[in-house]
């Protein structure tokens, strides 16, 4: 067995697993280089299918990591963010399409609220298309099982948004209107911002107490702006903005004093027109992997 090409075959897919589960870039990273460093320990004639071996190993060790996490995360001050994954280059579709790591931010936001093991069979299912006795094999549970799992996890998603909209995991981007944001947040013009905001819009930041955050989500348009406003006042002079591809969404890069200091993503009406939720990633430590050049 060539472990070298095992490697590169099989990491995309072990990380989109683990990142989709765990929402955060390092310790999906961790989890996928156990799994090849216990993989070498293997007698590979006793592995039969490779690929729900790995897949499984993958998904076991991040269910283990979220039940180990929950008090971490029932204690982390104010909302909890998964970590985005910043693109740089706008551009350039066939680089884009290489990558599956465009799955919407606001998907992964709503699949927190599901158990580790529903967490692992939508994520299968939904953003990685296996069927579901492929799903048997890699959670070691039965088929029956696993469509019990995914129909849970489906009316638990619906019941956070009640809308079929929202629970699709490549949903489309409307760069037009981030762009919009982004340049009326810089001018610090409210009526633009105003336009742009659903009338149920909602912000969320996660600042884990590291930073100056709201440690609640802010519900409604009024309230949003009058938040943003406030935003607004803090970076006027010393702020700059950078346009940058968000899981797979536009988004922007804001900056103070040539140090990052959050990133802005947005989910959006089923039509569309507007703005329905603002994003904004603020602890230093889901930043790291992030540059802005």
């Amino acid at each position: 067995m060539d472990f070298s090409q095992l490697y590169k075959q099989y990491k995309p897919l072990l990380f989109s697993i683990a990142y989709r589960m765990l929402g955060l870039i390092q310790d999906a990273e961790d989890i996928v280089q156990d799994v090849f460093e216990t993989l070498q320990q293997q007698n590979p004639e006793d592995i039969r299918n490779i690929r729900s071996y790995l897949g499984r190993m993958v998904t076991n060790r991040c269910i283990n990591e979220l039940k180990s996490s929950r008090k971490t995360k029932v204690d982390y001050i104010g909302p909890w963010l998964p970590e985005p994954i910043a693109q740089q280059d706008l551009s350039d579709p066939a680089r884009l399409s290489e990558r599956r790591d465009d799955v919407a931010f606001a998907f992964l936001v709503l699949i927190q609220t599901l158990a580790p093991a529903e967490r692992a069979v939508f994520v299968l299912r939904e953003t990685l298309d296996y069927s579901f006795e492929e799903i048997a094999l890699v959670t070691d549970k039965t088929t029956v099982n696993c469509r019990k799992l995914y129909s849970r996890a489906k009316r638990k998603i619906a019941l956070e948004r009640q809308s079929e909209y929202s629970m699709q995991p490549f949903q489309p981007d409307r760069p037009e209107l981030a762009r919009s944001f982004s340049s009326a947040f810089m001018a610090g013009d409210i009526s633009k911002l105003m336009e742009l905001l659903s009338d149920d819009a909602i912000l969320i930041t996660d600042g884990g107490g590291k930073v100056r955050a709201a440690v609640n989500p802010i519900y409604g348009k009024n309230r949003v702006l009058a938040l943003l406003s406030f935003s607004i006042s803090n970076n006027a002079g010393v702020a700059k903005s950078v346009p940058r591809r968000i899981n797979g969404h536009e988004g922007f890069l804001l900056s103070r004093n040539n140090r990052l200091y959050s990133v802005y993503t947005f989910a959006y009406t089923e039509d569309g027109s507007a703005i329905s939720r603002v994003y904004i990633t603020m602890n230093p430590d889901k930043l790291k992997n992030i540059t802005e050049a």
